[in-house]
C-alpha cells in the first residue's frame, strides 16, 4: 500500500495556541489579528534562519531558532522587547498545539485504507511525540509488531526540509521497514515543503489553510497534485488519485 507523510507544524497541528498565547502575553497585541500578523512575521523569518543555519552547515533545531528570534520579530514590528519569562511562556505553547480540523478523520481514512502513515517534520522528535500523545493520535503512527514509530525529524538528520535528503531518507527507511516499494505522498500547508518532496518523486497535497495559494511559478510551473481546504478533503482526493492510478496499470 502507498505511504503518506504529514508535515506537523502548521499542517497536522495548527498554530492557534501560539497565536492566542502571544495575544494573552503581550498587552500591545490588542487583537487576534495583530497577534496573527506578529506570529506570521516571526515564524516566516525564523524559518528562513532555520533553513540558513542548516544549509550553511551548522544545524540548529527549529524551536531554538524561534526562541532566539522572537525578540527581533517584536522589535521590528515596533513592540517592546519581551522578557525571558514571556519568551518561555510563548515557547511552551509549541508543546500544546491542537490537531487541525478533520485531522482525526483523515488519519482514520488512511488507516482504514491500509496506507502507511508517517510524519516528516522540522520539529524535534520529542516535541512531536508529546503532541501526538497529548492529542491521542500516537497509534496512527505505530507500525509492525515491534511498534516502531513512523516519525522522521530533521533533528535526527541534522538538515532541514526542504533539502532532498530529508525526503529521500524517509523513502529509504519506509521501504526498509515495509520491504515494499510503493507510491509516496506528502501533505503540507507549505509550498516549499511540497516542492522539495516533488523533486524526489513524491505526489503532493497542498492544504490551503496557511499559505492560501501555491506559487507554482517559483517551482518551474509545477504545482501540487492535489489542493484542499481541509485535511479530510485532501485525504479523500489522495485516496481517489491512488485508486485511479492503479486502475490504469
Amino acid at each position: 500500500m502507498p505511504a503518506v507523510a504529514f508535515d506537523i507544524l502548521g499542517t497536522l497541528f495548527t498554530f492557534d495556541k501560539v497565536v492566542a498565547c502571544l495575544q494573552e502575553t503581550f498587552n500591545e497585541l490588542a487583537s487576534e489579528q495583530a497577534a496573527k500578523h506578529l506570529f506570521r512575521d516571526w515564524f516566516s523569518s525564523g524559518t528562513r534562519d532555520f533553513f540558513g543555519t542548516s544549509h550553511a552547515g551548522r544545524y540548529i533545531p527549529l524551536l531554538k531558532v524561534l526562541k532566539s528570534t522572537l525578540t527581533r520579530a517584536m522589535l521590528i514590528a515596533g513592540y517592546d522587547a519581551p522578557s525571558l519569562e514571556q519568551i518561555e511562556a510563548v515557547m511552551k505553547t509549541f508543546n500544546e498545539l491542537e490537531p487541525a480540523v478533520s485531522a482525526l478523520d483523515a488519519l482514520a481514512l488512511f488507516q482504514e485504507k491500509g496506507w502507511d502513515i508517517w510524519i516528516v517534520t522540522n520539529g524535534s522528535h520529542d516535541t512531536i511525540s508529546r503532541l501526538l500523545e497529548r492529542a491521542g493520535l500516537f497509534h496512527f503512527f505505530r507500525q509492525g509488531s515491534d511498534k516502531e514509530i513512523n516519525v522522521m525529524s530533521c533533528d535526527d538528520l541534522g538538515i532541514s526540509k526542504p533539502h532532498p535528503k530529508v525526503y529521500s531518507e524517509l523513502m529509504r527507511i519506509a521501504v526498509h521497514r515495509t520491504q515494499r516499494i510503493e507510491n509516496f505522498y506528502l501533505i503540507s500547508s507549505h509550498a516549499w515543503d511540497l516542492a522539495g518532496a516533488k523533486n524526489v518523486c513524491f505526489r503532493t497535497a497542498f492544504l490551503t489553510t496557511e499559505e492560501k495559494i501555491y506559487p507554482k511559478d517559483l517551482y518551474d510551473g509545477t504545482g501540487p497534485d492535489i489542493k484542499g481546504d481541509t485535511m479530510l478533503s485532501c485525504a479523500k482526493a489522495m485516496v481517489e488519485l491512488e485508486s485511479n492510478k492503479k486502475s490504469y496499470m
